[in-house]
């Protein structure tokens, strides 16, 4: 039977200003990552502890501790149902591109203007030899600036274990931004890049963008029709999600875990969560954009229709949210 580990979270809404009590279970990362998306400032962690899941999962459906929203994190193989009142929402899903890599919007054409104005370029390394290089200067000091939070010094060595190449990127003078490019049964894999030293002011010279553009470039001349760019968060907002599809990311692959999400209640911190923070949900089977909405929102409906999303689920924050 397994043990999970929940926490009882009070704070303020980070748009709404007003309160929200959030139950939630899951990994200690996922916590900061919805922590972070749910509260702006300070909350209070006001009662935590562990017990079998299903015991947790009876307890929270029935709301025990009088709460706004359910975070509960499960595998998706288990025997563990998702109830018609609860939305299943990947914890991360996973982008392709095909290749040639093609401008289709005015942020992408941006970057590579941008790319080509501070003449930019890309070379391939030995692996062997400037992995640690990329490891330690590179992809460590960017994770941190980015996500604190996570432990980025247990992976090194899986490395190890694909086959893999490594694309520097430099500005004519120096090097500023590395790719790690592995191959999964000869299906390449953006996995990995980062700016040197972390140095964030490389972006405005286009280095991250390059690496993007840079390896899909170079996979196209190398025969490859697609790229897979990896994970992110489910959430629209979130960056990593929406820097993909500016590029042309088709959703094709979700990981084993999700989030079960339920709302117990319609209050304004609620109400301006969920209209704030519109998802990807796995719906009758097909991801689907999930949108909440009020008379004072005007949604296009093809601003939701990604690649790879079988459509889009409006709901009425007035009307049929609980």
């Amino acid at each position: 039977m397994k043990i999970i580990e929940w926490k009882l979270i009070q704070g303020n809404e980070k748009i709404s200003k007003e309160p929200l009590k959030l139950l939630f279970s899951g990994s200690q990362t996922d916590f900061a990552y919805i922590k972070k998306l749910v509260y702006k400032d300070k909350c209070d962690v006001v009662m935590n502890g562990k017990m079998p899941a299903s015991l947790f999962l009876f307890i929270a459906r029935r709301n025990y501790y009088n709460c706004d929203l359910l975070f509960f994190q499960y595998k998706r193989n288990s025997c563990i149902d998702v109830k018609s009142s609860e939305y299943c929402v990947p914890l991360w899903v996973g982008s392709t591109v095909s290749l040639p890599l093609v401008a289709k919007n005015n942020s992408s054409k941006s970057d590579i203007r941008l790319i080509r104005k501070n003449n930019l370029e890309y070379r391939i390394v030995d692996f062997s030899e400037s992995v640690d290089d990329f490891y330690y200067n590179y992809w460590i000091p960017t994770i941190k600036i980015r996500y604190p939070e996570k432990n980025v010094y247990r992976e090194r060595d899986t490395w190890n274990k694909y086959r893999c190449e490594l694309l520097v990127v430099s500005d004519g003078t120096s090097d500023i931004a590395g790719a790690l490019i592995r191959y999964d049964e000869n299906h390449p894999y953006l996995w990995r890049n980062g700016l040197r030293y972390g140095n964030m002011s490389f972006c405005c010279k286009g280095a991250m963008a390059a690496t993007y553009y840079f390896v899909s470039e170079y996979l196209y001349l190398k025969g490859y029709k697609s790229l897979y760019l990896g994970l992110s968060r489910a959430f629209l907002s979130d960056g990593v999600f929406q820097y993909k599809r500016k590029w042309g990311g088709v959703l094709k692959s979700v990981n084993n875990y999700a989030y079960i999400l339920r709302v117990y209640c319609d209050s304004r911190g609620v109400k301006s969560f969920l209209i704030n923070n519109s998802f990807i949900s796995i719906y009758k089977g097909e991801f689907v954009s999930t949108l909440f909405y009020d008379c004072c929102n005007n949604y296009n409906r093809d601003d939701y229709l990604y690649g790879g999303v079988g459509g889009v689920r409006f709901i009425d924050i007035n009307n049929k949210m609980l």
